[in-house]
């Protein structure tokens, strides 16, 4: 009975801590906290709790002693072991996240629950372990048939492999345990190309997901991009055009946004980064000298979203020597500690105020712990890619912190690059996209930005064409290959036979051998993009009267 009231206190304050976090009352939480552990010193939960705590204030170390003190009040509760490895991958530490996740994966077996091989497949595909991940979230399904929790994951990560069959076929079992499931019917749309006689059917299957979603749910946002996907598909460009402005219309209502605070960060970049070429940071003794350093080469694929970077990264990633990281979010992570941010502060901390922090001896250590971030997906390979778009951004102090680096610049007609951008509903950033005129000056300041750091980096950095590249794959693929200074490889020219995991929204295309479909795509929409042509034309940009542009 005693041990039945003492349980019940230790909930009491667990609950009352959860309730103070999500209310972000982060102090309240941590004196509910501290007295609970006064109390109750051997309480496993609590100390938990502290751990979390810690973490949202940054103290870094704090949070993992804490946890493992947890771990030593319960060594058999896997959730503990779980929220260790959660740690670590926050902190971007992948060795012992991943010591922790094999221990908390030796606890499980078959009388486990759904929910912890869920938890063991979401920190697996964390730690960039994709198979192992697959393999845990099969394993929740075996114990747990009719879960769509499990479905949903499971056919995310086999579309990421390329197995689109399978993962079409858990999505649509998805939709059929749970009609209202936004997720899947979005994700259903975007595995593949639809043909009028399937596309009814899928239309329907959103339509009824409509039907089932409160008003302000925020999934008809990705509702409506699917319909626009699938009536895209189908040639109807008038329908697509009107859903695709309706979703867009939703998201950014939700998130308001300014534009003029990206083109001060950009000018702000720009003007740190001229500094430092007038006081000398990288001389060509300094290049020399870290060149002979640094024993890995990354290779930076930059440029706008959808505009080839990815058929860019496959085809050089195809070639024997290279291995791809994908979007790696390392060298922004590098930038926010450098500017005194903790990792945490995610990609939303980028801003004007973090780069006046930078100083030129900040940029010193940034090659050295770049590598560090980046070689927990690349694992120390001499030459790897960074398919990261928006590194554009921070071409100067790439090239800056890391002479040896090569930059791939992906250049597409504007009008496509535009129209491609808001017709995709972007998981976090590109807050430009939702809407055309928005749109039309961010790619009009993005081409500005590059033409400075081409003017500045003139052997540094190397624009390949997106419709030169699908006009003459093999002529521009060994063009590509002699910028890397890599020797010519016939598997570039095979990049869809590459079996290797993509985690882009090209997940899927990038499976086809390349095409040029998408070359002047935005014709089909001509009559609709009347604010972005506009918008274009006053800063001079004008398409070619022979519609080759």
């Amino acid at each position: 009975m005693r041990i039945d009231i003492l349980n019940q206190f230790n909930s009491d304050y667990h609950q009352l801590i959860q309730t103070s976090l999500a209310a972000n009352n982060i102090d309240k939480a941590a004196k509910i906290c501290t007295d609970g552990l006064k109390k109750y010193p051997k309480n496993a939960q609590l100390w938990a709790d502290l751990s979390e705590i810690s973490l949202r204030t940054g103290q870094n170390k704090m949070a993992i002693n804490c946890v493992l003190k947890a771990i030593d009040c319960e060594p058999n509760n896997v959730w503990h072991i779980f929220h260790l490895a959660g740690c670590y991958l926050q902190l971007q530490v992948f060795k012992p996240a991943i010591k922790a996740l094999d221990s908390a994966s030796s606890l499980l077996n078959e009388h486990s629950s759904a929910s912890q091989w869920d938890k063991l497949g979401e920190l697996r595909y964390m730690a960039n372990q994709l198979d192992l991940a697959i393999s845990a979230h099969s394993s929740a399904l075996k114990i747990q048939p009719d879960s769509y929790r499990s479905r949903n994951q499971l056919a995310a990560l086999l579309r990421f492999k390329g197995n689109i069959v399978e993962a079409e076929k858990l999505y649509r079992e998805v939709i059929e345990l749970e009609p209202d499931n936004y997720q899947a019917c979005y994700s259903l749309t975007q595995l593949r190309r639809f043909k009028a006689h399937a596309s009814d059917e899928v239309i329907e299957l959103i339509e009824k997901c409509h039907q089932k979603l409160a008003a302000q749910d925020k999934g008809h946002i990705m509702l409506q991009y699917a319909s626009g996907k699938v009536h895209e598909d189908t040639e109807d460009y008038q329908s697509a055009f009107e859903h695709y402005s309706q979703g867009a219309a939703i998201k950014r209502k939700q998130r308001p946004y300014d534009i003029a605070q990206d083109l001060a960060f950009m000018q702000t970049v720009v003007e740190f980064s001229d500094t430092q070429q007038s006081l000398g940071l990288v001389s060509s003794s300094t290049e020399q000298s870290l060149e002979q350093s640094v024993e890995q080469t990354p290779i930076f694929i930059v440029g706008l979203p959808r505009t080839g970077t990815t058929l860019v990264e496959r085809i050089i990633a195809s070639h024997p020597h290279v291995i791809s990281g994908g979007e790696l979010n390392a060298f922004p992570m590098t930038l926010l500690e450098a500017g005194g941010k903790p990792i945490a502060a995610g990609l939303e901390g980028l801003d004007e105020n973090l780069v006046k922090q930078l100083t030129p001896d900040t940029l010193k250590n940034m090659a050295s712990r770049y590598l560090q971030l980046a070689n927990n997906y690349v694992n120390d390979a001499p030459i790897f890619i960074d398919k990261l778009p928006y590194n554009f951004l921070y071409c100067g102090l790439i090239l800056q912190a890391f002479p040896n680096a090569k930059i791939i610049h992906v250049n597409r007609n504007p009008f496509d690059a535009a129209l491609s951008n808001f017709k995709m509903l972007f998981d976090r950033g590109y807050e430009y996209s939702y809407c055309l005129k928005d749109t039309a000056e961010f790619i009009v300041a993005y081409d500005q930005l590059m033409l400075k750091w081409k003017a500045r980096f003139p052997d540094k950095i190397y624009t390949i064409e997106y419709e030169a590249l699908v006009n003459a794959q093999e002529d521009q693929t060994r063009l590509l290959l002699e910028f890397c200074q890599l020797d010519w490889a016939p598997e570039c020219l095979n990049f869809h036979q590459n079996n290797s995991a993509s985690q882009t929204a090209s997940a899927s295309q990038i499976r086809e051998p390349i095409y040029s479909r998408s070359v002047n795509l935005w014709r089909k929409f001509e009559t609709q993009l009347t604010p972005l042509l506009d918008t274009f034309a006053k800063h001079g940009i004008k398409p070619n009267k022979n519609k080759d542009q």
